[in-house]
């Protein structure tokens, strides 16, 4: 397991221009494109870790290397989720724009981390009922921290326009906070380098997003706690001292 995320491409890249042979093929909308983006980035993530991915041993069901993968799959699911509903239904600019980043980037990791599973001869699936038994903290999938109540959900759901971007913002810091606490102890306790390296980057781009996502709900005069919100105490260590920030995006 060597190999690092490409960049993600741009919203409109030359390979996926329309040729006029095969033009009744594509999508045909914005949304249509980004599906199929989506969908490119998750394969490519998954190919290049069952091509480039190759060890003589590998950590255990049990280790905290397949622990977190398994459980970050879970998480990154909802954020697509999440995202999808604020792109079908949102109406500020700046926070559909980080809708879309998250749904690239987290179903390109997604992609990542089911490929390494896979090279170690596991899936999502292949686990026990409870999650986050690698950090010693075992408890159900649902109450992994960050992932967003049945009753949120709902509520992001039910929402419309302003109303969705509204809640959105809350609910993704959350979901950030708690991916930022599974990612910072896997960062420090996995075994293989590149699990840790993933980690690392996952809990350093998490952080830088969630005071952007203030900024965006700032500029657009959101109110920080919205009716259908629950706000969720999750516990989030500074971030270790780095070089200057370089957003990769998530």
């Amino acid at each position: 397991m060597t190999t690092t995320p490409p960049d993600v491409p741009d919203a409109d890249p030359p390979q996926f221009r329309a040729q006029p042979r095969v033009a009744a093929y594509l999508p045909k909308t914005a949304r249509g494109w980004l599906a199929s983006a989506a969908a490119l980035l998750y394969l490519a993530g998954t190919i290049g870790y069952v091509i480039g991915a190759r060890t003589d041993g590998h950590p255990g069901p049990s280790s905290v290397d397949v622990g977190f993968l398994q459980d970050m799959i879970t998480h990154h699911e909802q954020a697509i989720e999440m995202s999808n509903v604020e792109l079908a239904g949102g109406e500020v600019p700046d926070v559909e724009a980080f809708a879309r980043e998250i749904l690239a980037f987290q179903a390109y990791e997604i992609g990542v981390m089911e490929g390494q599973l896979a090279e170690w001869g596991l899936g999502p699936d292949d686990r026990s009922e409870t999650a986050m038994a690698w950090m010693h903290q075992g408890i159900t999938v649902e109450q992994m921290p960050g992932l967003a109540a049945e009753d949120e959900m709902s509520a992001l759901l039910q929402a419309e326009g302003r109303a969705v971007d509204t809640l959105f913002v809350p609910l993704m810091q959350d979901h950030h906070r708690g991916g930022i606490h599974m990612a910072d102890y896997a960062a420090t306790e996995a075994t293989d380098p590149a699990v840790r390296q993933l980690a690392a980057r996952m809990a350093r781009n998490q952080r830088i997003e969630v005071g952007e996502l203030d900024a965006a709900r700032d500029r657009a005069q959101l109110d920080p706690r919205p009716a259908g919100y629950q706000p969720d105490d999750i516990p989030v260590s500074p971030a270790p001292h780095e070089g200057p920030d370089e957003h990769e995006g998530h």
